[in-house]
């Protein structure tokens, strides 16, 4: 697939997109209007429209798709910026729920937080309201005030509940990061005890809306990454944010020893097939990375995958049949964690090893 004249004209308009010095090369266009459209399905499924619609802007007109796609194309990139428009509206709303109002002090995590990492935050497409609370006292007070104006909480595993605010499905967390080895909680502990005043910030209406630190994101970011590997799969839009946030957090960054705490975390060796794709498929100059690039390891397998399986592996043709059935639920559950296990065990043993436990408890807490 990565061979794919239709993949390598897909990830040439990614990058186009997402970064304001990178060409389109004219060489390979024009293309024919199935190839468009069968790009437009690629950059739906991996969520990334708005940024490849971007990178088609820089093309000559004649290069460009076929009128109707490409009006179609716009509307839709434009419904995505008033999404996130109305998300952010939301997002204010529950900052006065809980921060204002109640004295409840919460982290907004991912989503919003990283869409200050683009040129223009519109273009990311936004997906849940995640945030974090510091203290089960906090945690168990916001669902307090959430029961109060009659929303319906249920629970997830990995320790966290979800409910729908303003049409967005809200997800609280007692967790910040995806680490799911307990031997390493000490490790993340530290990290969130020398972070805790170097907190960023999103204004939204004029309210300071509370972040991650630097290096608190890129962890976090990387190892939600890694999650969703260990499960159904991932979509490219997240690797764009990991890619972004080493990019904007460059000089934040660059006095911690990511190298180090990655190794304390046990999650390396992954972390370095991680950075091969950020590099080669999403155009990270590596020059931002935190350490040397790893230039004998090959990570193409990986990005296979990714393609293959689209955002968090909802568009996988493998499967799409028989979900379609399912109304959401995923089809063959455990042959598919077993062959994410099977794949990631070999670079990231802990993780690999610990997910699937830790699911299982945090079902059974509830």
């Amino acid at each position: 697939m990565l061979d794919n004249r239709l993949t390598n004209i897909f990830f040439l308009l990614l990058k186009s997109g997402l970064w304001k010095n990178a060409k389109s090369d004219s060489e390979i266009f024009p293309l024919t209007n199935q190839e468009w459209e069968d790009l437009y399905k690629i950059s739906v499924n991996q969520t990334v429209e708005c940024i490849v619609f971007d990178g088609i802007q820089k093309l000559d007109p004649s290069n460009q798709p076929p009128r109707g796609l490409f009006l179609n194309w716009a509307v839709r990139v434009e419904k995505h910026g008033q999404r996130n428009i109305i998300m952010n509206e939301a997002i204010a709303k529950l900052h006065s729920l809980f921060n204002e109002n109640n004295g409840i002090s919460s982290i907004l995590l991912k989503g919003q937080g990283l869409a200050k990492c683009y040129d223009n935050p519109l273009r990311r497409i936004c997906g849940d309201i995640d945030l974090f609370f510091e203290d089960k006292s906090s945690y168990t007070k916001a669902f307090g005030i959430i029961n109060d104006i009659g929303l319906e909480i249920n629970s997830m595993p990995g320790f966290s509940s979800e409910y729908k605010f303003k049409g967005f499905e809200v997800e609280h967390h007692q967790k910040m990061f995806d680490i799911h080895n307990p031997f390493r909680n000490g490790v993340l502990n530290r990290i969130r005890l020398n972070e805790v005043n170097n907190y960023t910030t999103l204004n939204i209406d004029n309210k300071e809306i509370r972040l991650p630190s630097a290096l608190e994101t890129i962890i976090q970011a990387n190892s939600h990454i890694l999650k969703h590997l260990l499960s159904y799969g991932i979509g490219i839009r997240q690797l764009c944010d990991s890619a972004r946030i080493y990019f904007y957090y460059s000089n934040e960054l660059k006095n911690n020893d990511l190298k180090e705490l990655y190794s304390k975390l046990g999650v390396k060796k992954w972390i370095d097939l991680l950075h091969q794709l950020l590099v080669k498929y999403i155009g990270l100059d590596e020059t931002f990375l935190p350490y040397p690039l790893n230039n004998r390891l090959n990570a193409d397998w990986m990005m296979e995958d990714i393609l293959v399986a689209g955002n968090f592996g909802f568009h996988n043709e493998n499967f799409k049949e028989k979900e379609s059935d399912l109304k959401g639920a995923r089809a063959n559950k455990k042959s598919r964690i077993w062959s994410s296990f099977m794949k990631y065990v070999r670079v990231t043993p802990s993780e690999a090893i610990w997910f699937p436990i830790m699911q299982y408890y945090s079902r059974l807490k509830k």
